[in-house]
């Protein structure tokens, strides 16, 4: 009974805290808790905790019976800088954000399979930006945006035999979506035409919530004492429509919109991805661990779909009720390696590095001056201590170096003829966190 109710505030706290802020792998942790971030996200063929429902669900039935708890300070810096169009630069909102995340796993009332999950917070993005000058002369701009993801993961693991283990996670997902961009000073009318003094609007600052599922697959298998090698595939997330209730001229001069009141509807789900894994034990107390992971963001964030009231856009030719927003967003091959040292029976020592190109580049800067996911660099330490035969404690530093990303070619067509195809805006990214994690083994 103690246990079950501990278990279920633990899970109430879940919910209590923000993740809108982080951005890592696009906006994807590296790893989830502070174990799987100590190596780097390089955990798909050397599970430690229950997180891994999350990265490898076949991981579940070989990490034994346990229940993880995660907690983490995720610091942020990120700005946006007009300098070259004669404006200012600021840097946007808070700069530190909770993000939680608890898992269990126990076996079933057979030996070989294993039944659990838990909530974990994956994904996040957001920026809040002060008013400022894009320009010399006086336009304004200002900016914000607030994306969450969660999971719950209920997951069945499998020890096929002494080498294979499979597993299934069914992804029950929670999003949260606001977006607000405002640029006024000059600006382009509904047909496109360059029409000094306008406004252009795009507020969905609502934040709506929206319930979405999919499934993660995994295997692992033991090709000899020394080495394992793992795999898993996450599906695409679907979601329904984010509504949006929006008042008049929120959505103005934005791909031709009219400025009409009404319900706003975005499409936005979350991308498949798939890693595979090997894990090499050099050492009786040295496992090193290699990652190749593929996040699939051109299938959801390349171009997303927003429809709007009868006639709402015009197209150029006619009034439409939906437009695309082209966030242009790539597909992301991320490497991960992450190396464990056991110091002693009680102390693990861990280091990772983990290496992903950004998912947007020079083209996209302008269509992401509120989405600025463009770290690429990680660095983590981390260190895991037991405390008698049940208890564990880890902590966790994680450092995302710091990128810059300035637009070329970036500035929507109907905007051209006022600033000219490139707007030379400066986007910049960089991450620091620490975490810790407690465990509790059965």
């Amino acid at each position: 009974m103690k246990k079950g109710l501990v278990l279920f505030l633990a899970m109430a706290m879940v919910f209590s805290f923000s993740t809108a802020a982080l951005a890592t792998n696009g906006y994807q942790l590296i790893g989830v808790g502070q174990l799987q971030k100590s190596m780097g996200g390089a955990v798909t063929a050397a599970p430690r905790d229950a997180m891994t429902a999350i990265t490898n669900p076949a991981g579940m039935s070989r990490i034994g019976s346990r229940t993880d708890f995660s907690m983490e300070a995720f610091m942020p810096t990120r700005s946006v800088d007009f300098g070259a169009l004669g404006g200012g630069k600021t840097e946007g909102g808070s700069d530190m954000y909770g993000i939680p995340a608890i898992g269990w796993t126990a076996p079933t009332t057979r030996e070989d399979v294993y039944f659990g999950g838990g909530m974990y917070g994956t994904s996040g993005l957001g920026v809040d930006y002060d008013e400022i000058n894009f320009t010399g002369f006086g336009d304004k701009f200002n900016g914000y945006s607030a994306i969450q993801f969660w999971k719950m993961a209920p997951t069945v693991a499998w020890n096929v035999d002494d080498k294979l283990s499979l597993g299934f996670a069914l992804n029950l997902d929670y999003q949260s979506v606001a977006i607000s961009q405002v640029f006024n000073g000059p600006s382009f009318g509904p047909a496109g035409l360059n029409v000094p003094g306008e406004i252009v609007k795009f507020d969905l600052g609502r934040p709506t919530a929206q319930f979405g599922y999919g499934f993660t697959i995994g295997v692992l298998y033991d090709i000899n004492e020394m080495i394992t090698i793992g795999g898993m595939y996450s599906s695409k997330q679907s979601f329904s429509e984010a509504e949006f209730r929006v008042a008049d001229g929120d959505i103005r001069n934005f791909n031709g919109a009219m400025g009409y009141a009404g319900t706003y509807k975005l499409d936005l789900e979350y991308p498949p991805q798939l890693g595979l894994g090997v894990a090499i034990k050099a050492m009786d107390n040295l496992l090193v661990a290699v990652d190749f992971k593929q996040i699939y963001w051109s299938e959801t964030h390349d171009k997303v779909k927003l429809s709007g009231p009868a006639g709402a856009f015009w197209d150029g030719s006619a009034f439409v009720s939906e437009t695309e927003l082209n966030f242009g967003w790539e597909d992301q091959t991320v490497y991960a390696l992450g190396i464990v040292y056991s110091a002693s029976e009680d102390l693990d020592i861990s280091v990772g590095y983990n290496q992903g190109e950004a998912p947007i580049d020079e083209a996209d800067v302008f269509n992401n001056l509120v989405f600025p996911a463009i770290v690429e660099t990680h660095y983590t330490l981390g260190a895991d201590y037991k405390l008698g035969s049940n208890w564990g404690v880890g902590l966790t530093y994680m450092k995302a170096k710091s990128e810059e990303l300035t637009g070329k070619g970036d500035i929507p067509l109907p905007m051209t003829g006022t600033f000219g195809p490139d707007s030379n805006t400066t986007i910049a990214l960089e991450e620091d966190s620490y975490g810790m994690q407690l465990s509790y083994r059965f």
